[in-house]
């Protein structure tokens, strides 16, 4: 045998610690623990794929009317109404198109951070009654005792022990309950609440809310500070159609990959006895 050829009986990973493999292993990856049916990777390769490509066609829509205001402001001639008008219109579209743009974005993002917020949560939900482990004191077990859905966070419990089906409410809550909150940041928590605001108010009422809509809006965004997230056209000098702006939509990837990883460091947290096997 060569003098390079190895023994059959030896191992490049002899003397290794069995922990030591954590140094090879993202923070993500140790969600794996939890839920190992979902392709974050490929997911958020396709959601950034189709965001270029809505903001290549934006951004080519917005050159042609500029391209049209130039050729109005040059034009002298018996037409000028036609062009003028013309020139209102694709104003007016690009109103929409910016609305359709925001809708489709959100539609990718928010499903995905659902779904796996949910799997994820319900998972650990599975290993405490597996293994018969309380998971604590906090309010929401007191009041969701042996319900079907205390570990959906798409459930809030109120303090009348009712059930509401609330994403924006349950998952903070559930959050607090299993400790996941200490992991998660403030500014994720923060966009997490403007966004399924935004998502909900977009897919239960198009991209012209109600007049009572655009005043709620209007309000939490001045209050809670998601000005950052979002601008909108306006009538009459009031809010009139509402967009996620063009760096948050560009940004919602990478808070997915933060929250992944903020779900990772949770889980590598878990105590062995729980996640264990046996």
């Amino acid at each position: 045998m060569g003098a390079l050829t190895q023994s059959s009986d030896e191992s490049p990973f002899e003397g290794v610690n069995r922990f030591d493999f954590d140094s090879f292993l993202d923070d993500r990856d140790y969600l794996y623990t939890l839920v190992h049916t979902i392709d974050w990777q490929s997911q958020l390769f396709a959601v950034r794929l189709m965001i270029s490509r809505n903001r290549r066609a934006g951004e080519a829509f917005s050159k042609a009317i500029e391209d049209e205001e130039a050729e109005v402001k040059a034009y002298n001639g018996p037409h000028q109404d036609h062009y003028v008008g013309h020139y209102v219109d694709m104003v007016r579209e690009s109103v929409y198109r910016d609305a359709a743009e925001s809708m489709a974005a959100i539609g990718m993002i928010a499903p995905l951070v659902e779904s796996t917020l949910g799997q994820s949560l319900a998972a650990l939900g599975d290993m405490h009654d597996r293994k018969n482990i309380h998971p604590g004191n906090h309010k929401r077990w007191k009041r969701a005792e042996n319900h079907a859905e205390r570990w959906n966070c798409q459930f809030y419990f109120d303090d009348k022990n009712l059930a509401k089906n609330n994403i924006i409410l349950g998952l903070p809550q559930l959050a607090a309950a299993c400790g996941l909150d200490k992991f998660l940041s403030q500014d994720f928590m923060t966009w997490f609440e403007a966004m399924f605001t935004y998502r909900n108010f977009m897919f239960h009422g198009g991209f012209e809310w109600t007049i009572e809509r655009r005043d709620f809006f209007e309000k939490e965004t001045e209050k809670k500070g998601w000005d950052r997230f979002f601008t909108c056209s306006t009538t009459n000098d009031r809010p009139w159609i509402y967009y996620i702006n063009d760096e948050s939509i560009v940004a919602l990837p990478t808070m997915v990959e933060s929250m992944l990883d903020s779900l990772g460091r949770f889980t590598k947290s878990l105590p062995s006895e729980l996640t264990s096997e046996r």
